[in-house]
Parts: structure tokens; sequence; C-alpha cells
């Protein structure tokens, strides 16, 4: 199966052209537009082949949770597209897990301490509403949503009925994909937790992620992790492929 990877295309500051012949399945591992403005462009744009859009940060900026991932999930209902919020789809011989994820804020120490300051430095956290109250999110909101979709993925990747898997999530599993300046940033712990023990446990084929607009690809044990990010459109380029595709 031939899978094309991308992530953070960020269309709210502009548009790439890109072509997506080739490929059995596209994933997009979060950050296409601002709302529903992603589903919209991926439904006519990407119309013959099965599309894993996994919600990024971005797509709730003006919005609120989880009615903004509502709104997308109804516009994705009956077409190719399957949006994946602590949710699982096989297609062929691949099972696709997939969770924005968000993080534990642990990377580099205190849970409490570091989202405290993660959520006053970050944009999130003024952009994001949470529903039913409408009040602004909170790192402890994330924190929460992070445990729920890491127990979901557990289970999901223990019972999954492929021997291949593919975890798509938007936020990062592991430091080594922060560049190595961002290594000791406080704020690094909202884009990354160390899943590595995960990984190591369940042994997924692939885990795919965005969130971080450096390019990377490593190993974890027989993991491969990969990030493609496009990144914002005026920034320098960064390495990113939009030919990108993998051969599972």
């Amino acid at each position: 199966m031939k899978i094309h990877v991308l992530s953070d295309l960020h269309q709210e500051f502009g548009f790439t052209e890109m072509s997506f012949d080739g490929a059995d399945v596209v994933i997009l591992a979060g950050d296409v537009n601002l709302g529903t403005k992603g589903i919209e462009w991926i439904l006519s744009n990407i119309t013959d082949v099965p599309v894993i859009y996994v919600l990024g940060n971005h797509e709730y900026y003006k919005g609120s949770y989880p009615k903004t991932l509502n709104k997308i999930r109804e516009l994705a209902n009956d077409t190719n597209v399957h949006v994946l919020e602590n949710k699982a789809v096989t297609i062929g011989d691949i099972t696709f897990h997939g969770a924005t994820l968000w993080t534990n804020f642990e990377l580099l120490g205190d849970a409490r301490v570091n989202g405290s300051i993660c959520q006053e430095k970050m944009n999130d956290y003024k952009m994001i509403r949470r529903d039913p109250a409408y009040s602004k999110l909170r790192s402890v909101d994330t924190y929460v949503m992070h445990q729920t979709s890491m127990k979901w993925l557990e289970s999901s990747l223990e019972s999954s009925a492929t021997k291949k898997n593919i975890v798509v999530t938007h936020h990062a599993p592991s430091i080594q994909s922060v560049p190595e300046q961002h290594r000791n940033d406080i704020v690094s712990s909202a884009y990354a937790s160390n899943l590595e023990a995960t990984i190591l446990k369940y042994s997924p084929d692939y885990w795919i992620h965005g969130h971080i607009h450096v390019p990377a690809r490593y190993t974890v044990g027989n993991t491969t992790v990969l990030c493609n990010p496009h990144g914002y459109i005026d920034e320098p380029y960064n390495g990113f492929d939009k030919k990108l595709v993998i051969e599972v």
C-alpha cells in the first residue's frame, strides 16, 4: 500500500499546490486549516482515495472542543475521509489508529508546572474554547484529553485484528521529534510526550505525527516515527517533501 504522508499545511496562511496521484491512501496529520476549511478542501481536492485525517490544534482555533470536531465529522460522513479522534479504521490489511493526542506535559519534568507555563505562552489556550461553557481551554483540559486518548490507543493497538498497524497523531510521541535546540525548552512539553515505552510495547509499523514544523524520521524499536510538515508558508524551507510516499 502506497501512503502519502503530510501535515501542517496551515492553509490559513496560504496554499501550496500539490498532487496526490499514485497514492492508495493519504494521511493528513493535522493543522490543515482552521475549523471546517480543512475538511472542505480535502473533499474538493482528494476525491478518489481514502484519507486519514487527524485534527491538529489549529483546527480548533476560533472554535471549541468538541463542537468543531463534531462539525468536521458530520461533513466527512459517507465520504472517503476518515476523521480519527480516538478511533481506528482498517483499510486493506492495515489498521490506522488516530487521535490529536495533545500531551501530558511530563516531557521535561512536573506536568502541573510545565502545563501552567505552556498555558501562559501558547496560543492554544487563548484561541480555543471548551464546550459546553465556552470557557477558554486550559492545560488541565488537554492533559485529560491526552490521558483519554492514550487509554483508548493502547486498547486499540492491543485489540487490533491486523498485523500491520499505523498510529496517526498530531502531537509527537518522543523528544526525538523535537529539534535539538528546543529539547530543554519547557514549551516543548506541549509538543511532545515521552511515549517510547508504549511504542516498544505495541510496535506499530509507523507512528506518524505533525505539530513540529521540522521533518523527522527515526526508529523506536521496530517502529518508524515520521513527521513531514509543510509549516507556515512564510517560514524558511524546512525540508518538507510534498511527494513523500511510504510503502507498507
